[in-house]
């Protein structure tokens, strides 16, 4: 990987907020709200005062909303998924975390591992990209780590997460935006600073952009909201498994003249979204 060539200066969106006291204040308060209409029936998501590194999500532009939608819908099914990633992040974190403070790299870092290989240390994608940060070959040489069939530091957590992060400072140094440093790693330097230079496009929220990195902000945030305040984002989960729930049992009950009130008293299920799931009863 060559030097980083400096790109032109760019004048990212900041919130001058600790990050912490932005994620204390605003839990479980709905700035706005989104449907997802479902098999006919409506699921309240929340969207919160998000930032990343301290710059804004500007959820006030439609596109930007509704990639965020399509996110959290995508990305919300998958409840086992979630869960296997919690558990991860307990054991990964802590080695992560203080590697990143010592290159001087803002926490909401430690969701691009999870976006990038779901916390998997032995992840390999089709393209050759390796280890927690799926580093490319030649990427990681560049960085100083052993990549052979013997030895492949870039499964090594603590040497691949100090080339991560020395990389990240380059494109830092380059970009001038955390957003767009997500972006670079993702799409690669190049790709962005063609933005930058030929189109005069400096907000990440407004690039053109190959579908994958286009969403792939959207997607480190995803985890960064799942994992730091999952109390927040209940109704998704909360809608799914008591949706399942009705959709599994529905079947053996149909022509049972089981009530919602019965039901209640067998599955112990909170009465709101029995009323709010009571149409998959009734579909059955």
């Amino acid at each position: 990987m060559a030097a980083v060539k400096p790109a032109l200066a760019v004048a990212p969106k900041i919130v001058n907020v600790s990050t912490a006291l932005a994620d204390a204040t605003s839990a479980g308060k709905f700035t706005k709200t989104f449907n997802e209409t479902r098999e006919g029936s409506e699921v309240e998501f929340p969207v919160l005062d998000v930032n990343f590194c301290g710059e804004c999500v500007p959820f006030e532009q439609v596109s930007v909303l509704d990639r965020w939608k399509q996110v959290m819908t995508t990305y919300g099914r998958r409840n086992d998924d979630l869960e296997r990633l919690r558990q991860r992040s307990d054991k990964v974190f802590p080695l992560i975390e203080p590697i990143l403070e010592r290159h001087g790299i803002p926490n909401d870092f430690l969701y691009v591992p999870v976006a990038e290989s779901s916390l998997n240390g032995r992840a390999v994608s089709r393209v050759g990209a390796a280890g927690y940060w799926q580093l490319m070959p030649g990427t990681a040489r560049d960085l100083g780590l052993k990549v052979g069939k013997r030895v492949d530091e870039r499964f090594n957590l603590e040497k691949a997460t100090d080339a991560a992060c020395r990389y990240i400072r380059q494109l830092y140094d380059k970009f001038g935006s955390w957003s767009l440093v997500a972006a670079a790693y993702n799409a690669g330097p190049g790709y962005i600073n063609n933005q930058l230079v030929r189109h005069n496009q400096r907000d990440y929220y407004q690039m053109k952009l190959p579908k994958e990195t286009r969403l792939y902000l959207y997607r480190i945030l995803f985890y960064k909201e799942i994992l730091t305040r999952p109390e927040s984002y209940v109704p998704i989960f909360a809608a799914r498994t008591v949706g399942y729930m009705l959709r599994t049992l529905s079947a053996p009950l149909q022509g049972s003249g089981l009530t919602a009130h019965p039901f209640r008293a067998l599955t112990g299920t909170a009465d709101a979204w029995v009323q709010r799931f009571s149409w998959q009863l009734r579909a059955a």
